[in-house]
């Protein structure tokens, strides 16, 4: 079952805003060597990566110039991650709030400040890390 995101005009725009962050690598070189990979941190969800790289506030980012890290989560229903940017210098690092569905994980907000405030309830928010 397929259901339409509730978007509200402040999520939108930060969602925009985000994009507009993120979008700046567009413009940017790629970055010829990738980090390397911490072998103490854990292992993040595949699902929830991809959940991330299919959502419209990553839209016309390449997957490549970011990972997923610090995955946050708050009982079997929202999950928190930072996007930290492959390149420092051409892209700011963003906070993602995610919901579980029937259907997977879905990005409801996305941004650099304010993740989730008005969108997950109060009461989840200190569990993912998330300040409003």
């Amino acid at each position: 079952m397929s259901r339409t995101p509730r978007t509200s005009t402040r999520t939108a725009a930060r969602g925009a805003a985000a994009v507009l962050a993120l979008g700046l690598l567009a413009a940017a070189p790629a970055s010829a060597s990738s980090p390397a990979a911490d072998p103490a941190a854990p292992a993040v969800d595949p699902a929830l990566v991809a959940a991330v790289a299919a959502s419209p506030f990553t839209d016309g980012v390449p997957d490549g110039a970011w990972t997923v890290t610090d995955v946050r989560t708050a009982g079997d229903v929202w999950a928190a991650a930072a996007l930290e940017p492959v390149d420092p210098q051409a892209l700011d690092p963003a906070t993602a709030l995610l919901r579980a569905t029937p259907d997977g994980w879905e990005v409801v907000d996305l941004g650099t400040a304010q993740v989730g405030c008005g969108t997950a309830p109060d009461a989840v928010l200190p569990a993912l890390g998330l300040l409003c």
